[in-house]
């Protein structure tokens, strides 16, 4: 089968292209990437395709990067096809940022320079050359980083081009050769007589992915056969399957887990075990936005945190961010300027709270509103309370608004003692994190209502009560 027609199947089958797509083809000058373009246009007709050319000159190779570019530019031109180029200058960049991961780096630089040409064009495809061989190699390459079940999986076919960037919208990358063979590649190159570029950095082995291909694939085929790629490429597919799906099962699962963007344990703990680190890598994903540093070790530390009988416990996660469990919820927080300390006490806060009206506390990030009422219907939750508005006058001295404050106690509906403040809210199970900003409603100088919790006995609306003063928190 010609490259063109099994590559048209590929683009049909999975869904890749539309006709009259617009496409961006990242284009390096080697045969990978040649190959590709000239296939597209080869196909591009029967489709409609608008096709332009987007080349990186890296600057790792001096002249020869900027050679790199002419010669994609001479292909682009001969095609009549639009060419857009840019320069990284990695050397400098890595000079300046001190070592880093060199390959890392390209790629970004890569991606948003597609993006920005892609948004700025309006065109919603960007095509680059990844191949069957490339595919083996990435995931040899994440199986000895120590990968997990979804490392193992491969480069998608069709994914967004890069979630987040600027001026990526919805443009998608494909890669339409991923099942093709390099030695395909090769052969369809000879055949229409094409030329192509080779970067000498290809044999630099020291490179984990030029390894994989100069020494560990070649000794892997001696034990087995020339099959081995398309084995290994076929097992990546089926666990793509089965990883979309076990997602899918996630994704549903998330929203009757969760709490905002916090972690409900009771609704974890109720998932199958299977199900349980992938939970926690997709929850990790949300709101770190990426798991490119997240390992075993963390998830495992995460499933302890929930698992665990302490109510109370964090676990430091890169980039900053803390898991953070108190009680039965479990959420990310983290530190802009660097690990997380311990900081001063909150600042008290004390406000006066009129009869009827609106209260916003800053501090607490809450409303109160506050009004009076003929009927005596029960308050709506925990967090409204009635009062009787003649015992409230008659009884009760400047109402107020306050932060708990050390030694605070309070005196609960149906008890005769007073408790501390503290214990109560060990007993209510109050995030610690909520402790200390919390308003609690003062009749003089005695707690008479702390919200979410419980209230005193004070100015109770009894079966005689003509008004009832009503307060909400929210």
């Amino acid at each position: 089968m010609s490259l063109a027609r099994q590559l048209g199947e590929t683009l049909v089958r999975n869904g890749m292209l539309a006709p009259g797509d617009a496409v961006l083809v990242g284009v390096s000058g080697g045969p990978d990437s040649v190959a590709l373009l000239h296939v597209l246009h080869e196909i591009g007709p029967s489709l409609q395709l608008s096709l332009e050319v987007a080349h990186i000159e890296h600057g790792l190779r001096g002249h020869e990067s900027r050679d790199d570019g002419e010669f994609v530019r001479g292909i682009a031109a001969g095609l009549s096809l639009p060419f857009h180029l840019t320069r990284l200058g990695l050397t400098q960049s890595v000079r300046d940022r001190g070592a880093g991961n060199l390959e890392a780096l390209a790629r970004k630089g890569r991606y948003r320079f597609f993006a920005e040409v892609a948004g700025r064009r309006g065109i919603g495809k960007v095509a680059v050359g990844h191949n069957r061989d490339d595919q083996v190699e990435t995931m040899l390459m994440w199986l000895l980083r120590g990968c997990g079940p979804e490392g193992f999986t491969g480069m998608p076919a069709v994914r967004p081009l890069e979630p987040g960037a600027a001026g990526a919208g919805d443009t998608v990358l494909i890669r339409p050769l991923l099942e093709v063979s390099r030695e395909e590649i090769l052969a369809f190159l000879e055949s229409r007589g094409l030329n192509c570029r080779e970067d000498r950095t290809n044999r630099d082995t020291s490179y984990l992915r030029n390894w994989i291909r100069r020494t560990l694939l070649p000794g892997l085929r001696e034990r087995s056969d020339r099959g081995l790629e398309r084995r290994l490429a076929r097992l990546g597919g089926m666990l793509r399957s089965d990883h979309a799906f076990l997602e899918r099962r996630v994704a549903g699962a998330y929203r009757q887990i969760t709490c905002g963007d916090a972690l409900d344990r009771a609704g974890f703990l109720g998932l199958e075990p299977e199900l349980r680190p992938r939970m926690v890598r997709f929850w990790l994903k949300r709101g770190l936005g990426t798991l490119r540093s997240i390992g075993f070790a963390h998830v495992d530390a995460v499933l302890h945190l929930i698992d665990g009988n302490s109510p109370h416990g964090r676990v430091s996660l890169p980039g900053s961010w803390t898991a953070v469990r108190e009680y039965d919820r479990v959420r990310l927080t983290r530190s802009v300027d660097g690990p997380r300390v311990a900081g001063p006490r909150a600042a008290g806060y004390s406000y006066p709270l009129p009869l009827e009206g609106e209260l916003v506390i800053p501090e607490a990030g809450v409303r109160v509103t506050s009004w009076c009422s003929a009927g005596r219907e029960r308050p709506e939750g925990d967090l409204e309370a009635a009062f009787d508005l003649s015992r409230l006058r008659r009884n009760g001295g400047q109402l107020r608004l306050r932060n708990p404050r050390p030694g605070d106690r309070f005196r609960p509906l149906g008890m005769a003692g007073h408790k501390k403040l503290k214990d109560l809210f060990i007993d209510k199970k109050v995030l610690r994190s909520r402790r200390r900003t919390l308003p609690l409603l003062l009749a003089g100088e005695e707690i008479v209502w702390v919200p979410g919790c419980a209230r005193s006995d004070f100015a109770k609306v009894e079966s005689d009560t003509r008004t009832v003063w009503r307060v909400k928190v929210s």
